[in-house]
């Protein structure tokens, strides 16, 4: 069990000011943390309170203790690591660039060369292309082939269909 945190005023001022203004949640989280933490309240009362589980106020004391403000700021690592690594996303620009294609076909082929890549999706794809000033649209193709259908076909106007239907049948 660790000793009861202790902060000075201008740490309690800084831990505060992070609180309220800090632009990532987890960041003000952990400073109101270790503010109740320093004014007596036990780890499962902060954690219940903040929606943490019980080992995390721990793990923002020790940090505070090894690091100061700097342990407490760093670990704001923004999710899982990648998927496509920069190997995938260049297999598959390589792919983009030698023909046109759609993003489930540079995918099929990504799949047919290297079997062992990892499953990512379409959008993932996209953004990282997008990135190498590849951008993909999604085609329209049945409304172009309705066109073109509709196009070679003479349009009857409703107009003289109306006339049809309004003649008097003799």
């Amino acid at each position: 069990m660790l000793p009861p945190l202790e902060l000075s005023e201008p740490e309690c001022i800084t831990l505060q000011a992070l609180a309220e203004h800090h632009p990532y949640p987890d960041f003000r989280r952990r400073a109101l943390g270790l503010l109740a933490l320093s004014k007596g309240h036990s780890f499962s009362v902060v954690a219940e309170i903040l929606g943490v589980t019980l080992p995390t106020p721990y793990n923002w004391v020790k940090a505070w203790r090894n690091q100061g403000l700097v342990g407490l700021l760093n670990g704001h690592q923004g999710g899982a690591p990648t998927k496509l690594t920069s190997k995938w996303v260049d297999a598959a620009e390589r792919i983009a660039r030698e023909s046109p294609c759609t993003l489930a076909e540079i995918d099929r082929q990504l799949r047919e060369i290297h079997p062992d890549a990892p499953a990512f999706s379409l959008d993932s794809l996209a953004r990282h292309l997008k990135k190498r000033g590849l951008s993909f649209t999604r085609t329209r193709l049945s409304l172009k082939k309705n066109a073109t259908l509709n196009a070679s076909t003479p349009r009857k106007t409703t107009s003289n269909a109306c006339k049809r239907l309004r003649s008097p049948i003799n």
